[in-house]
């Protein structure tokens, strides 16, 4: 589905180019509240709206808010809050749509729009569309003249999510436990540090201070050397990166290593199978999971099923299937029985409860991953023909899908935004990986007219 203004996770792109700016997101309310009325039979849309901490996030947000007002919407303001939390706010409000301004793990410079369905649950491929070709029909008229438009504060709404988060987990869990947390300047910056220590825990934060130009800034998910720093200066049993936007997060142990997302996800689903609260003993993973966490879950008895990037297949996959937990290798998690997108607070909260309950250290709980030994590549292509047109790529990638069997996987696929295609191989020896990708290249080298 080819859209003209949404990505694979919304509008985004540096705020004031092409891509966003504060006509786009004026056109974006209006389409917003049109797209409600027609398709949710909603009369007056009430729309719930939370940013990160950009500066650029004020403007948008006016921007937006001065749209849906020109439709005759209505416009619930949370302030700054993580993107996990307008997603509830979304699920707890009688609002039909919600929006988070934010860029995620993106530079200062960047913004974006991510869309909701009054559920929680980010946008259908239909909604979607719907919203990308509204954009794209309605009048900028009056953007010029937004000043002040008129929003409800939605600030109890996100004091609301911080009490959720702690009601999952008995009081005090945490007491005894000293957290590292690295807030990226970002939405998670006071929700986060709050929770843990409402849970008991003494926490140490950094990256706490936003000021409109800092968010991500040589801190974050995208830079653990930042929470390593802090680690050389004390001890702590857990740490805690976020990003920008807080619906994702990096694991980090005793010793201040970073850990794999598929080693998060591996820990929380044995757990949750050891409770029974894991429906159909089954993970939801993506294509860009190591095969090691397959392995690594079927010797618990847990399965995985996979579906396209991005957490929005993964939580759709599981609202249509029952399953209850979810998540990729980027740190996206998704906690079933709380909320149905990814949330870093919450799956920081759940790893942390795990390490109290059982008594361990973090490295001894992953220790039960070992990913697969993994080759990737990526070649500039002079076209892209169906790859089952690829007579030699076809009959290499039957072959080695027969060879490998459950102990390696092929991933061979066209880049959606470049002239690439792109390999990946991972197998259970360095070996087995290094000689199945020189197949797939000799393969590609026949069938395509390399760049």
């Amino acid at each position: 589905m080819s859209l003209r203004y949404f990505g694979t996770d919304g509008i985004r792109g540096p705020y004031g180019g092409d891509v966003l700016n504060d006509e786009i997101a004026f056109r974006a309310g209006k389409a917003a509240v049109r797209v409600a009325r027609e398709r949710l039979y909603a009369p007056v849309p009430n729309i719930v709206v939370g940013r990160d901490t950009r500066a650029s996030g004020e403007k948008l947000l006016r921007a937006f808010a001065g749209g849906v007002a020109a439709e005759g919407g209505m416009l619930v303001d949370l302030g700054v809050a993580p993107t996990p939390c307008v997603a509830f706010a979304a699920r707890m409000s009688d609002a039909v749509l919600a929006c988070s301004i934010t860029a995620s793990h993106n530079p200062a410079c960047d913004n974006g729009i991510k869309f909701f369905e009054g559920s929680g649950v980010k946008p259908s491929e239909s909604l979607e569309k719907a919203l990308d070709e509204m954009i794209g029909q309605v009048s900028s008229e009056g953007v010029d003249t937004v000043k002040e438009p008129r929003m409800t504060d939605g600030s109890a709404l996100r004091a609301e999510y911080a009490r959720a988060v702690v009601a999952m987990f008995p009081e005090g869990i945490l007491g005894g436990k000293r957290i590292a947390l690295d807030c990226a300047n970002g939405a998670m910056y006071e929700i986060a540090p709050a929770v843990f220590r409402e849970l008991g825990a003494e926490v140490v934060v950094l990256a706490n201070e936003p000021d409109g130009e800092n968010i991500n800034a040589g801190v974050g998910s995208e830079h653990p050397e930042s929470l390593q720093e802090l680690y050389s200066e004390g001890e702590y049993d857990l740490g805690f990166a976020f990003d920008g936007d807080g619906d994702r997060l990096v694991v980090f142990d005793e010793a201040g290593k970073p850990v794999s997302g598929e080693a998060l996800l591996a820990v929380l689903s044995i757990y949750a199978k050891e409770r029974g609260e894991l429906p159909g003993d089954t993970l939801v993973t993506t294509v860009q999971s190591n095969l090691g966490l397959d392995a690594a879950l079927r010797e618990q008895g847990i399965k995985t099923v996979r579906t396209d990037v991005g957490d929005k297949h993964i939580a759709r996959l599981m609202l249509q299937t029952g399953f209850s937990l979810g998540g990729e290798e980027s740190g996206h998690v998704v906690i079933g029985k709380f909320a149905v997108t990814g949330d870093g607070l919450v799956a920081a909260a759940c790893l942390s409860e795990i390490v109290t309950r059982k008594v361990v250290k973090v490295a001894e709980l992953v220790g039960v991953y070992a990913p697969f030994p993994q080759r990737s590549k990526a070649l500039r292509v002079e076209s892209k023909p169906a790859i089952e047109e690829c007579s030699s790529l076809s009959a290499c990638i039957e072959k080695l899908e027969k060879e490998l069997g459950e102990d390696g996987r092929l991933l061979v696929r066209y880049s959606g935004t470049e002239p690439k295609i792109r390999l990946l191989v991972e197998a259970r020896t360095e070996e087995s990986a290094q000689l199945s990708m020189d197949e797939l290249l000799a393969a590609v080298e026949k069938d395509l007219q390399l760049v």
